[in-house]
């Protein structure tokens, strides 16, 4: 009875330290805490704490974006030396609702995921693009967290490929950045024009998400053997959703459209 009695302490101690260790373990893996408040704070905060910061660009669409924040962010080491030495900030490089966006344009981020090293005096000293392992990420800033020095306004070709613009001949009728996504004929639409050629359609949506408009929709089809292009605001569960955004539409822009119905555009 005594051995048995033994063995069943044993067994809780054991059960109990395995607990613990996987707790201590899910502990130690806690996320690098992100600035939280505008860039103009970080960068006053980076200032009076003589602190050098980065800053995070990702999208919701970029899987390398959430595999560095699901690795590298959560790794120890990394977590470790980023929160002693520097301030983090993370911003959605495409949102227009925070200032990721706007901060994207004005650091000429193209690419993601980026990260960008500043001085805590805001002067950009290193840029790199990509996928990091959390051994990079820690060398990233470990090379410059020294650095000090008040914003130029120049762009940093560190670690990336210089500009090349001034050899090129520009050709064509416009770079533009695309994302298609099928759509189901289902709801109703605000259709604005219908054109025959896609250069007027890519002109058209420019206009039209300088607005700040993002539900917009192409639908192809083809009349008297010619391919045309609708171009629809949408979808609206209902039809009186789709006449409210027309007469705001109407009232703000002296923009005109048709309500349609998206189930027969197939």
């Amino acid at each position: 009875m005594y051995w048995q009695n033994r063995a069943s302490v044993y067994k809780k101690l054991i059960f109990w330290l395995l607990l613990l260790s996987l707790i201590a373990g899910w502990a130690l893996a806690q996320p690098l805490p992100m600035f939280q408040g505008s860039y103009k704070a970080l960068q006053q905060e980076a200032r009076r704490q003589n602190k050098p910061y980065f800053v995070f660009f990702y999208t919701n669409w970029c899987m390398p974006c959430q595999k560095i924040m699901q690795e590298g962010f959560y790794d120890s080491n990394f977590v470790a030396y980023a929160q002693r030495n520097y301030l983090a900030y993370a911003l959605d490089g495409e949102s227009l609702i925070t200032e990721g966006k706007k901060l994207a344009l004005m650091y000429n981020v193209h690419f993601f995921p980026m990260i960008l090293v500043f001085t805590p005096q805001g002067k950009e000293v290193e840029r790199m693009d990509g996928y990091l392992k959390p051994d990079e990420l820690l060398a990233l800033l470990k090379r410059n967290v020294h650095q000090q020095g008040e914003p130029t306004g120049e762009y940093i070709y560190l670690n990336d490929d210089p500009p090349r613009a001034t050899r090129v001949r520009p050709t064509g009728k416009g770079l533009y950045k695309v994302h298609i996504e099928k759509m189901p004929s289902s709801g109703y639409g605000l259709q604005l024009g219908v054109y025959e050629n896609y250069e007027t359609v890519f002109r058209e949506i420019e206009k039209l998400q300088e607005r700040h408009h993002r539900n917009i929709l192409v639908h192809i089809n083809e009349r008297d053997g010619k391919t045309v292009y609708h171009l629809i605001l949408g979808p609206f569960n209902s039809q009186r959703a789709a006449i409210t955004y027309s007469e705001v539409l109407e009232s703000r822009y002296g923009t005109k459209g048709v309500i349609v119905l998206l189930a027969g555009m197939k």
